[in-house]
């Protein structure tokens, strides 16, 4: 092998830059057709945040905001979300193109770079380069990231950029292209605590290939100097510019947004907050198990390519055969087992051991590199004989390997592509947003269980609505007192009551004032009104309301409500292949449930029994939620196990306990407060009488007790024994609306 210059072996061909640039523009034409208006749950908050509809929970990424926050700033949200659904198609397919020119560029440094071997240069590694950027381009996590642009996608293609630049400089060397490198491992790591592995994994891969090459002769006026040689100072104190810039820059973006304020920090709690985030990252991208068989099935393969393709491609060992098949079988176990095709994924599921779209496609790429590298090597070995004028004769090994790869990938990325299962739970996702949105028709806030909160204000920015999502289930953290604080005029009690609690704030529009609901929704909190024996609002298809809905709508709202049901049931049996998101699985879940809520709400049982034995998720968790009752009430005392029965409210389970209890004590109060309030609740209310008169025994002066009592001899039209209960409770707790309550429906003879 003649000794040639270094930048002649490795330059790109012209076919490579026309090949990257097809290879690009058809992945944006494909992920421009099959991306949605609205973006996969998983993104909901991030572009919430940039639309400046919610304030941000975390600190980064800022980059990713303020060029987000840009877009929202030039384009109201519904053209808005589509151009950034656009962006990211059109950023895919740059990075389907980066990665073949990455991989194109690798296999030259790695493998045979010879010029005379004509095959290698124009047959074996730019197909082995498409390869390797098909297999991203068809990929389940890269499709994650590129169906709108997200903080992940931007993160990938600066990953990309920066190996693009590097590999170009260990070919041509030259300080214009070191220092744009430098810069933007620094950005990279403001962004991603997982780039300062790209920083060592530069400074390894430049020493590994100074030992490996630079034997050969090779010149270049802005030639590569020795390790000795290289700007170290400038480089350090360029990264640490560019890391610190970019720290600023996501801090200051963040401070814009209303992140600061939200959260109740200061100035100098940003940047503790900062590196708090960076744990956050680590620790949330992947768990232990994702971790482990990550590095097993992604990194190791291609830790094997880089150390054993060099030495495989060489005149003087060439690569067994056996070896060969046996690497080739393992690069394809690496894909199958990557998370690229998610129907031949055995050993993880991306919703449960890796967490992060980042990491899920660095591991991608991992694979794309080693399969690409290890399937060149043993094709070139195969390809047959050379002739002394430099070309070659391919072998029958050869001329069957490349169309059954090409068939091969051809074939996985059609069955990848139409997406159906998942494409339809989407579907639904939209529909019932907008079908939200409809019956919301005059109300400014709904209530809520939190999942689709800023769907549904994206949703609405989108049609030009003003919908404030109140999460029932919200705590009393600042972000979130604020998000509720924040829709209504300062100073107002309506905004004192909204940061204490949503249910508060429900409870006194309901009880206290006469026009509280007539602007508002309700899809949770309707135990207020069973608590209070008072019929419930108006219910339909998904929400109910006191007042708004035209004659006509509650019947149209809930034949919609039902058609979204059969689509979800049709849908049902073909979840288990859909492979969604953990984000968009947790709202179709929530979805399922509240339909089958507010069925039951309607006494559609059968409906909502036929929803909840579809939700996989909601019988995944009542298992269990049992199997915690159980062990938590194995081998427990009767005296104990109602004890803990009452403290959880739960008179079912105190059931069970307090006969036990009262063989030993006939008037202990506890047990028979219990089975009092289970009888009351099964509608047995002379039984729920007698209990509840029994605790009165040792406790005559117990208001909740006397409270029930009243609502029972009411519910008997037994008004005056009725009264005069409740004012005796009332005396003993004269703040509580509750029995308040039970006093006037007493005085009204209430039903």
């Amino acid at each position: 092998m003649s000794r040639v210059k270094i930048v002649e072996r490795c330059r790109l061909a012209p076919l490579d830059w026309a090949l990257a640039a097809f290879l690009g523009t058809a992945a944006c034409v494909v992920y421009a057709c099959l991306s949605m208006s609205l973006p996969d749950p998983s993104q909901w908050e991030e572009v919430a945040v940039a639309a400046r509809l919610v304030p941000p929970k975390e600190v980064f990424p800022g980059l990713w905001r303020a060029l987000a926050a840009g877009v929202f700033a030039g384009l109201d949200v519904a053209p808005a979300l589509k151009a950034l659904s656009l962006a990211g198609a059109v950023l895919g397919g740059g990075a389907i193109a980066l990665v073949y020119l990455v991989v194109r560029q690798l296999l030259a440094l790695q493998l045979r770079t010879a010029t005379e071997y004509a095959v290698w240069r124009r047959r074996i590694a730019p197909f082995f380069a498409a390869v390797a950027a098909l297999l991203v381009a068809a990929s389940d996590p890269f499709w994650r990231i590129v169906q709108t642009f997200s903080p992940d996608e931007l993160r990938f293609l600066m990953l990309l950029g920066a190996l693009h630049l590097w590999l170009r400089w260990l070919v041509r060397g030259g300080a214009g292209r070191l220092y744009p490198l430098v810069a933007l491992v620094g950005v990279l790591a403001a962004e991603t605590p997982l780039a300062f592995l790209l920083a060592a994994l530069f400074v390894f891969g430049y020493f590994r290939f100074w030992r490996l090459v630079f034997a050969h002769d090779f010149s270049a006026s802005d030639g590569l100097p020795e390790p000795k040689d290289l700007p170290r100072w400038r480089m350090f104190f360029l990264f640490l510019g560019a890391l610190g810039l970019a720290v600023w820059l996501n801090a200051t973006i963040f401070t814009a947004l209303g992140g600061v304020a939200a959260n109740g920090w200061n100035g100098t709690d940003i940047y503790f907050h900062y590196g708090v985030c960076y744990g956050k990252v680590l620790m949330g991208a992947s768990s232990w198990f994702g971790w482990l068989v990550g590095f097993a099935f992604c990194v190791c393969p291609l830790v094997v390519a880089l150390c054993l393709a060099p030495s495989a491609a060489g005149d003087d060992a060439p690569m067994v055969f056996r070896t060969g098949v046996i690497l080739v079988f393992v690069c394809v176990l690496a894909v199958f087992q990557s998370g690229a095709f998610p129907a031949t994924t055995f050993w993880f599921r991306s919703a449960s051991a890796v967490t992060s779209g980042f990491l899920l496609a660095v591991y991608l790429l991992c694979v794309a590199v080693a399969v690409a590298m290890i399937g060149a090597a043993f094709a070139f070995e195969c390809q047959g004989t050379y002739r002394p004028d430099g070309a070659a004769r391919p072998g029958v090994l050869l001329r069957g390997l490349v169309p059954a790869i090409a068939v091969a990938l051809v074939l996985l990325t059609a069955l990848r592509l139409p997406r159906g299962a998942e494409a339809e739970m989407k579907a639904i996702v939209r529909d019932t947003l907008a079908e939200t949105l409809r019956e919301c028709a005059g109300a400014k806030w709904i209530f809520t269980d939190g999942h689709l909160d800023n769907g549904l204000r994206l949703a609405a920015a989108a049609a030009g609505r003003e919908l404030h999502p109140l999460n029932m289930m919200s705590g009393g953290g600042r972000r979130e007192r604020t998000l509720r604080e924040t829709t209504f005029p300062a100073g107002s009690i309506d905004r004192e009551n909204a940061g204490v609690s949503v249910p508060l704030l429900l409870r006194v529009w309901k009880d206290e004032k006469p026009d509280g609901l007539d602007a508002a929704a309700v899809q949770l909190g309707f135990e207020l009104w069973k608590r209070a024996q008072q019929p419930l609002p108006p219910i339909s298809g998904l929400v109910a309301r006191t007042k708004g809905f035209p004659a006509d709508e509650p019947a149209r709202g809930i034949a919609a409500a039902e058609a979204l049901a059969a689509r979800i049931l049709a849908l049902s049996p073909r979840l288990a292949d859909a492979r969604a998101s953990s984000a968009l699985s947790d709202v179709f879940s929530a979805i399922t449930w509240r339909l089958s809520r507010l069925a039951r709400l309607r006494n559609d049982t059968a409906l909502a029994d036929r929803l909840d034995e579809a939700n996989t998720a909601l019988k995944h968790l009542l298992t269990l939620i049992q199997y915690e009752h159980q062990r938590t009430f194995m081998g427990l005392t009767p005296w104990e196990g109602l004890q803990i029965a009452l403290r959880r409210a739960d008179f079912t389970e105190a059931m069970r306990y307090a006969p036990a209890v009262l063989r030993s004590d006939a008037d202990n109060p506890e047990a028979n407060f219990g089975m009092g309030m289970g009888c009351l609740q099964n509608g047995r209310l002379d039984d729920a009488e007698r209990y509840l008169r029994r605790c009165l025994v040792r406790r005559p002066d117990e208001p909740v007790v006397l409270n029930n009592l009243s609502i029972i001899c009411r519910k008997g039209r037994r008004w005056e024994e009725a009264e005069s209960l409740a004012r005796r409770a009332l005396e003993l707790l004269p703040a509580s609306p509750e029995v308040q309550q039970t006093l006037q429906d007493a005085q009204n003879r209430a039903p």
